[in-house]
């Protein structure tokens, strides 16, 4: 069972940040699930919120910013450290001779983003990433299918915080490789059934001991957790 440090090592450094996508590194994480926004100037950057206030000292939206305008925030403030915003290309530099996998969540389901889809793929492209170790996710379904029409070699998942009739079709008609749960939000019987039609699920997010022992006896193929070092002794 593969372990994604999500947002990076959240738990121990602040969210969507080059500390903790480092320290996801030093601590043998399988993936790094990360999210990402566009810019006024239309760059991609890593945070998690439409918005700035939670995770930065700005304040109003992600969009309404160019990149430099956004380099002047503290993405760090929470932990009293100093931390930028980082971008997608950022990301990809670090782990360029690694062997971890990127898993991105596009955020369009608030905002749509015209036209980020493209960008995030030319971004992957001019990087050198290999396509096997991209993972796209979205709760906007209707990006992952996008996604999939444009780069069909490279795996997209549906994310889900609620029930869902009949996965194993619905997943044909995105056009979509995989599945990420709420791991409250699925029953065993489901992903019991999508193992049976070799599916991948990776149930989201991981922080008792009792959910990561549900998880290994489904034998999901990964989860997402918050601190990679708990997730390697709890199991």
């Amino acid at each position: 069972m593969k372990r994604f440090a999500h947002r990076g090592v959240m738990a121990l450094r602040p969210e969507n940040t080059m500390s903790a996508f480092r320290l996801a590194l030093d601590t043998g994480a399988d993936g790094i699930e990360t999210d990402v926004h566009l810019t006024k100037d239309g760059e991609l950057v890593l945070i998690h919120d439409e918005t700035l206030e939670r995770t930065t000292d700005g304040s109003g939206m992600v969009s309404s910013y160019t990149l430099n305008e956004l380099r002047r925030f503290n993405a760090g403030v929470r932990y009293s450290q100093q931390e930028v915003i980082p971008t997608l290309q950022e990301l990809l530099e670090l782990v360029r001779d690694e062997s971890i996998r990127l898993n991105l969540e596009v955020k369009t389901d608030v905002l749509r983003y015209e036209g980020i889809e493209s960008r995030i793929i030319d971004t992957i492209e001019v990087a050198g990433i290999d396509p096997s170790r991209i993972l796209f996710s979205s709760f906007n379904h209707e990006t992952i299918h996008r996604l999939k029409q444009m780069r069909p070699d490279i795996e997209g998942a549906i994310l889900l915080a609620q029930p869902l009739y009949d996965l194993v079709g619905y997943l044909k008609f995105v056009g979509a490789d995989s599945v990420h749960p709420h791991i409250n939000r699925i029953t065993d019987q489901e992903i019991e059934c999508l193992k049976q039609h070799d599916i991948p699920v990776r149930p989201y997010t991981i922080k008792t001991a009792s959910e990561m022992k549900r998880c290994l006896a489904l034998q999901v193929d990964a989860i997402f957790v918050n601190d990679i070092e708990w997730a390697s002794k709890t199991s």
